[in-house]
């Protein structure tokens, strides 16, 4: 299958290299939390069928919940291919890259809501476990969360925990700039290649002398799949968008997520008792391959978004760094019973919690960063 590319007028052309927003990877990252968030909810295959829902439908849905754990890696993806694109447009308008301009905008983008959450984490009433301590706080301060659950296992209970995936961020933020910097679009692409020859030796290393479940899992080395594969797709596309046909973005989506449902199913790659060859050194591939066909089978997508849609990918960040409060008071909200309406219950007003919680986040606390970041853009990445 091969992607028929846009070609635009000049003045058009000229006009997209100054700016740089697709409306449908907004939705896209509302899907990406969206399967996340699904994910904290799933039960056994079992306890559905034991309240009448037909084994089938049930191993369908619980592996649809089950391979919504892998939305982590959809945003890994997302995040490299829109930050290198971005990169690469302001290198070849500008002949040089600000990357002193770049930290500022990714640090009023990601620090005000990071702080606070990890903030909100240390209030005993917000850290019923007591297991967000110092030892977590300190490393998760310092954009090191995910090497301190390496170290001392997860914060179990704690409203921070799922920010582990923004400390990986934040480092391949800190890293990667430089290194466009200096390469050429090519090299960048042999930069990325090396990216995944470097994560299959760190997992072969791991599995080899028996780390623990979280010695890949959280390992910024051992995960660079996905952000190599946005990487590559960012230097293959030169600033366009494939052009597929409508049933082909469907196939495309189709063969995603039904892969990263069989993975999280049958190899459970993000909770192993132990490391195993076969489904650690191919399953984190192949969740970034799926990932990768995910984000082609929506970029480019013909049509309108979604206005409530395009307003929830907005707020996504938001979304997905508040989804363990909204569930804590759900939780809080709804007794603890073990009956199916409350069970559904739970997931619903946890879902209209943390909209209502990211929706005020974003008016007060993240849009006054956000203008001040409009300064420093070279590159707009935002709606007008």
């Amino acid at each position: 299958m091969t992607a028929t590319l846009t070609v635009a007028a000049p003045a058009v052309a000229a006009k997209s290299r100054n700016s740089f927003y697709r409306p449908e990877l907004d939705v896209l990252r509302f899907f990406a939390f969206f399967g996340v968030f699904l994910f904290h909810f799933a039960h056994p295959v079992d306890f559905y069928v034991a309240h009448g829902i037909p084994r089938p439908v049930a191993a369908v849905a619980n592996g649809f919940m089950q391979g919504g754990v892998f939305g982590v890696d959809l945003f890994f993806v997302l995040s490299a291919y829109l930050i290198t694109e971005l990169l690469l447009r302001e290198k070849e308008r500008f002949g040089d890259l600000d990357v002193r301009a770049f930290y500022i905008r990714r640090m009023l983008r990601i620090w005000p809501l990071y702080f606070f959450c990890i903030a909100l984490g240390l209030i005993p009433v917000l850290n019923p476990a007591g297991t967000f301590t110092w030892r977590y706080a300190l490393p998760y301060l310092l954009l090191a969360g995910n090497w301190s659950i390496i170290a001392y296992g997860w914060p179990l209970h704690s409203i921070v925990g799922q920010l582990w995936t923004v400390s990986i961020e934040e480092q391949f933020y800190l890293l990667w700039p430089p290194i466009v910097r200096k390469l050429s679009r090519e090299h960048i692409a042999t930069a990325a290649v090396v990216m995944l020859f470097i994560s299959t030796a760190v997992r072969i290393v791991m599995v080899a002398f028996h780390g623990g479940m979280n010695s890949v899992w959280c390992n910024t080395f051992g995960r660079l799949d996905p952000i190599a594969a946005g990487i590559l797709l960012a230097t293959r596309l030169h600033g366009e968008a494939p052009r597929f046909k409508v049933p082909a973005r469907a196939f495309m989506a189709c063969c995603g997520v039904v892969s990263l449902g069989l993975v999280a199913s049958y190899w459970h790659i993000h909770e192993p008792e132990t490391l195993e060859w076969i489904p650690t050194l191919l399953g984190f591939p192949i969740v970034a391959a799926s990932c990768t066909l995910i984000l082609l089978a929506v970029l480019g997508l013909p049509g309108a978004m979604p206005r409530a849609l395009l307003y929830l990918g907005k707020i996504s960040y938001g979304l997905y760094v508040y989804h363990a409060l909204g569930n804590l008071l759900s939780n809080m909200a709804v007794p603890a019973q073990r009956s199916f309406l409350q069970l559904a219950m739970r997931p619903l007003l946890a879902f209209l919690i943390t909209v209502a919680i990211s929706a005020i986040s974003y008016a007060w606390l993240e849009t006054p960063f956000l203008r001040l970041k409009d300064r420093f853009a070279r590159v707009a990445s935002r709606p007008v």
